[in-house]
């Protein structure tokens, strides 16, 4: 078989198309290039030339105005509406693959939105006393944390909770996870042993909240750790220690602020139109079906927009600044390395039999006739835009009828 060109190679262009899409900067294109296509020879000066060969552009001076306004308002039109210029410009590059510059898009959102602008501008910022905080490398240290933002009242009004784990290193978001309860120590071990089973490597310490939802993955986690015979006494692989010296505590608010909110104010609306009962258990399996698919596949496109912007730097800050994908997969250029370690499926599958937190599903808390009746209605919920998911939660409510 004759060997592929680099020119006449798919997988080459659309991997070039993605990371200058993220914006990356050309060394750092050339470490992924180096790691994924290094059957071709790589320099800057070649890569420089294979972008021109294949036409790729940081940014396209040809894009007309209207495409830009058009992109603009499709996210205008959901929770893009919250993003500031430079997270939404990042969006409508690897979105929407309109790659202006920022200036611009910062001009079409005064031009489409000047109230959400202002509301912007006038939010201030109170900076506090910051204790420096290190990490030896990629998961030497992942935060995990609930979040009850769309919870409402007293963290239980809407069946929508949020659970995520960070690593502290590179901030990278290892993943997000949109679930029934974020309570429920089976739903939130569930979420971390499929995360292990993805990835196949272990972080060396958890630092989490001592919560009663925390306590089977905690269990998990040393009985791992000891397999590896890491320290002496394993249980000192979880960290314990209050929500607001979490380094995901943080991320929340970003997530609330340029995501959740879009949500909430639909929530309120059935809330305050006595549409939505809190009380009635088929409203909350209902309500649960319709948003938890539609707002994780918000937060998988948040995550990954996340994992490619550029953290500034900061002051005080003794963590690398960049991308977090690039500082996740090589942090030798950060004076760091990876501090994971290698799983072997039979370990995990040891865990999951004796945990049996695998046999959890993800919709295990609807009932089977209800749960039939909304497939049957509403069978391609994840294809539903988020603008109109209040629509089909009154649309499940006018059909679906309690067993």
């Amino acid at each position: 078989m004759a060997e592929i060109r680099p020119e006449d190679d798919n997988d080459l262009r659309d991997d070039l198309i993605k990371y200058v899409g993220q914006n990356l900067k050309r060394s750092e294109i050339l470490d992924f290039v180096k790691r994924d296509h290094s059957q071709y020879p790589w320099s800057l000066p070649t890569l420089d030339r294979r972008l021109r060969r294949f036409g790729i552009r940081y940014i396209n001076y040809d894009t007309k105005l209207e495409a830009v306004e058009e992109a603009v308002q499709k996210e205008h039109d959901g929770p893009g509406k919250l993003l500031g210029y430079r997270a939404l410009n990042l969006k409508l590059r690897t979105e929407h693959g309109v790659q202006v510059p920022r200036h611009l898009v910062a001009s079409m959102q005064a031009l489409l939105d000047p109230d959400g602008v202002e509301a912007r501008n006038k939010q201030k910022k109170t900076k506090k006393a910051k204790v420096p905080f290190t990490s030896e490398g990629p998961l030497w240290v992942v935060s995990l944390d609930g979040q009850d933002k769309l919870c409402g009242y007293q963290n239980w009004t809407f069946p929508l909770g949020v659970y995520g784990c960070l690593d502290t290193f590179s901030r990278k978001m290892l993943f997000l996870y949109v679930c029934y309860s974020n309570l429920n120590p089976l739903v939130v071990a569930n979420r971390y042993l499929e995360h292990l089973y993805e990835t196949e490597i272990l972080p060396t310490y958890l630092r989490m909240d001592r919560g009663t939802e925390t306590g089977k993955m905690a269990t998990m986690h040393v009985y791992l750790i000891n397999k590896f015979g890491l320290m002496e006494d394993p249980t000192d692989s979880v960290i314990y220690g209050p929500s607001t010296s979490n380094k995901i505590e943080r991320w929340w608010r970003d997530l609330h602020e340029r995501l959740e909110k879009y949500f909430k104010s639909q929530l309120t609306e059935l809330l305050r139109g006595r549409e939505y009962d809190p009380h009635n258990a088929l409203d909350r399996q209902l309500l649960s079906y319709v948003y938890i698919p539609i707002i994780q596949r918000e937060c998988d496109i948040f995550v990954e927009h996340w994992n490619a912007h550029r953290i500034r730097e900061q002051e005080n800050l003794e963590l690398p600044t960049g991308v977090p994908d690039h500082m996740f997969s090589f942090p030798e250029h950060y004076g760091a390395s990876h501090k994971g370690h290698k799983l072997r499926r039979e370990d995990l599958r040891e865990v999951a039999e004796m945990s049996g937190v695998l046999q959890v599903g993800h919709f295990d808390f609807m009932e089977q006739e209800v749960k039939r009746q909304c497939e049957h209605y509403l069978p391609d919920v994840n294809k539903v835009k988020s603008m109109n998911a209040i629509e089909a939660f009154r649309f499940l409510k006018q059909r679906v009828v309690a067993s």
